[in-house]
C-alpha cells in the first residue's frame, strides 16, 4: 500500500496560498488595547495589527493592510499562532521562525503552520515580508505605533 498524501512542499505551498487568498483574522478589531502599523519599504507592504491583550496574554488578534501574499499568509498564520502567547512566547516563537527562514532549522513543532514558509529560506530577499506581521505584532505589544522591516520605528 502506498502513501497518497501530499509531498510536504505540496502541503505547504497549500497553506500559504489558502492563508493568503483567506487570511484568518483579517479586518478590525472591536476595542483593541494595543495597535501599530508596520511597512517593509524594499516591497511596499504595509499592515496594520490590531490586538486585545489581558493579563499580559494575547487574547483577540486582527489585520489588515495592502501586502504580498507572504506577508498576508504570515500574519494570518501568526495570529493563530499568537493569541494566548505573551510578549516571551511571541519573542520566542520570532527566534524559531527567524531560524527556520534563515535555513539554520527544519520544521518546528513550536512553529504549527508557520512551517509552511521554510521554502524562505531560499529566497532571501522574500523574509522581510514574512518578518513584517513579527514586526507589528512586536511594535504594538510594545506601544510603538510604528515601526518598519529596516529596523526604524516611530
Amino acid at each position: 500500500m502506498t502513501d497518497s498524501s501530499p509531498p510536504a512542499a505540496d502541503l505547504y505551498q497549500h497553506i500559504v496560498l489558502d492563508h493568503s487568498r483567506a487570511p484568518r483574522g483579517f479586518g478590525r478589531l472591536d476595542a483593541p488595547t494595543h495597535a501599530a502599523d508596520g511597512a517593509n519599504p524594499l516591497c511596499g507592504d504595509a499592515l496594520h495589527v490590531e490586538l486585545r491583550v489581558a493579563d499580559g496574554r494575547i487574547v483577540a488578534f486582527a489585520f489588515r493592510g495592502e501586502a504580498c501574499a507572504i506577508a498576508k499568509a504570515t500574519a494570518s498564520l501568526l495570529g493563530e499562532r499568537a493569541v494566548r502567547l505573551d510578549a516571551d512566547g511571541i519573542a520566542r516563537l520570532e527566534a524559531r521562525f527567524e531560524r527556520l527562514i534563515r535555513g539554520e532549522i527544519e520544521a518546528d513543532s513550536a512553529l504549527g503552520d508557520l512551517n509552511a514558509l521554510a521554502a524562505l529560506a531560499h529566497y532571501p530577499s522574500r523574509r522581510k515580508c514574512a518578518l513584517l506581521p513579527f514586526a507589528t505584532l512586536r511594535a504594538a505589544l510594545a506601544g510603538m505605533p510604528k515601526t518598519t522591516t529596516e529596523g526604524n520605528s516611530a
